[in-house]
Formats: C-alpha cells, sequence, structure tokens
C-alpha cells in the first residue's frame, strides 16, 4: 500500500476542502467499501480546529450547507481558541470533548526532555489503543448525531484533526464496510496537513515532538487491533462497544453508501 504523498493525494486529492484557516479538512465520501459500493459525497467531514477561519472559509462551509458541526476537543482547549462557525440557520455545535488518558503527562515528559524518539512512540500507540477503547461514550454522541437526518451534513474535528477526529474517522468507516487499509490511508493524509500545536515549548526536542505529531500507521493499526482484541471482531466492537447491530449498521449503509 503506497502511503507518499504524491499517490495520497492523486487518489484523494478530490475529497480535500481547502480552507485558509483549517489545515485537515475532507469529505469522507469517495471510499469504497467492502461490498463494492462507494461512500456519498457531501455528508460527512472531518477536520482540524475551526477557530482560525478566514470570512472566505465561512462561505465555504455555508456552502457544504452543515447542520452540525461536533467538537472533540476538551472544554479548555475551546476556551481558549473557540471555533469559527458559518451563519448557517440551525446549525447545532455539539462539544463531547476529551483529551485522552496520559496525554498531559505524554506532554510533559516531552517538554521536560525526559522521552526520546521511541518513549514518545510507545505513548502514542498507547494513546490509539486509549482512544479506541476508553471514549466509546463520546463516540456515541457522534454516531447518534449522524444517524439523526436533521443533522446531516454533518462536520466533527479535534485540534490538529488526526487522533480524536482519526478514530472517530475509522469508526464512522469502519461501520459504513470500508476496508482498513483504505481507513489507514485517509489517516496518514493527515501527515502532510499538519497544523501547529501550543502544547509543546520551544525546547522541546524535535525527534521526541516527531512522534506525537505524527500520523503513523501504526498507531490507527494499534487502534484497530485494539478494537479487535478486545471485541472478538470489528463486528463485536461496534456491536458492543457502540450499540450498532446488523439492523442499525444497514441503515447507515443505506444512508451513507451508494
Amino acid at each position: 500500500m503506497a502511503l507518499d504523498k504524491e499517490t495520497l493525494f492523486a487518489r484523494h486529492g478530490h475529497r480535500q476542502v481547502p480552507l485558509d484557516g483549517a489545515y485537515n479538512v475532507r469529505d469522507l465520501g469517495g471510499l469504497p467499501t467492502v461490498d463494492g459500493r462507494i461512500t456519498r459525497r457531501g455528508l460527512l467531514y472531518r477536520a482540524d480546529t475551526l477557530a482560525f477561519l478566514s470570512d472566505a472559509d465561512l462561505q465555504v462551509l455555508a456552502d457544504l450547507r452543515l447542520r452540525a458541526v461536533v467538537d472533540f476537543r476538551s472544554p479548555q482547549e475551546c476556551a481558549r481558541a473557540p471555533d469559527r462557525l458559518p451563519p448557517i440557520a440551525g446549525l447545532t455545535w455539539w462539544n463531547p470533548g476529551f483529551l485522552p488518558r496520559g496525554s498531559l503527562e505524554l506532554f510533559a515528559h516531552v517538554n521536560a526532555g525526559t522521552y526520546d524518539a521511541d518513549a514518545s512512540f510507545r505513548a502514542m500507540l498507547g494513546q490509539y489503543r486509549h482512544l479506541a477503547l476508553e471514549h466509546l461514550v463520546d463516540y456515541r454522541k457522534l454516531v447518534t448525531a449522524i444517524l439523526e437526518m436533521n443533522h446531516i451534513p454533518l462536520l466533527f474535528h479535534c485540534a490538529s484533526g488526526k487522533d480524536r477526529a482519526g478514530i472517530a474517522t475509522a469508526i464512522i468507516l469502519l461501520a459504513l464496510g470500508v476496508p482498513s487499509q483504505c481507513i489507514i490511508e485517509d489517516y496518514v493524509i493527515s501527515n502532510y496537513q499538519r497544523r501547529p500545536v501550543d502544547v509543546f515549548a520551544a525546547h522541546a526536542p524535535s525527534y521526541a515532538v516527531e512522534p506525537v505529531m505524527a500520523a503513523d500507521p501504526r498507531y490507527m493499526e494499534a487502534a484497530i487491533g485494539a478494537m479487535q482484541d478486545s471485541y472478538g471482531s470489528i463486528d463485536g466492537y461496534l456491536a458492543e462497544g457502540l450499540g450498532l447491530d446488523a439492523t442499525a449498521l444497514a441503515g447507515l449503509r443505506a444512508i451513507f453508501t451508494a
């Protein structure tokens, strides 16, 4: 599976939503499923923070006719940098926000210089397992919103659009029957659309920062592996972890694939 920038953007460039003030925004439509269908365009979007959008960006989002924005940033993150939202009548903004367990400790170790590259990498593997298993309540809220048709089109995001939003994307695409290798390919696009973050000090060693900022395919593989190991299969994870039985999955696929 080729994951270099040129190949990824040749395959997925048509899904990008170019904005001045957000770097990692794309449509979840246009992806193949295991049963030969394609995810529908214009219904679900993933993004990084919307706090720094230009006026032109607001018009782009207004043209998407969004009905809901789901913000996975913590309340503290939202207070520091509130989203700028387009003036769409009836637009709903929800904040099921959280930080994965261990995030603050990870940032502190990197800033203190006590983590080398391998320690940061191993911590990130743990973060992705935590995201997949310990925040099911938060991700159920997103699934509930998606199932309510009056909230579609819907955009969800976190700070960089990579970690919390990355697992949300994986959950949705797994539910729609998109193969894991395609989900990982979509995830790695975030390597090339990075947003600077404010959690690292200027003196933090770059070799320890890089694994935290990277969209390493091994992170998503760890998350999907944790889903399978804990629930026996992806279907078990979707059913027991997220409450998506066969009827709910069929309904989602009827709406979001063609």
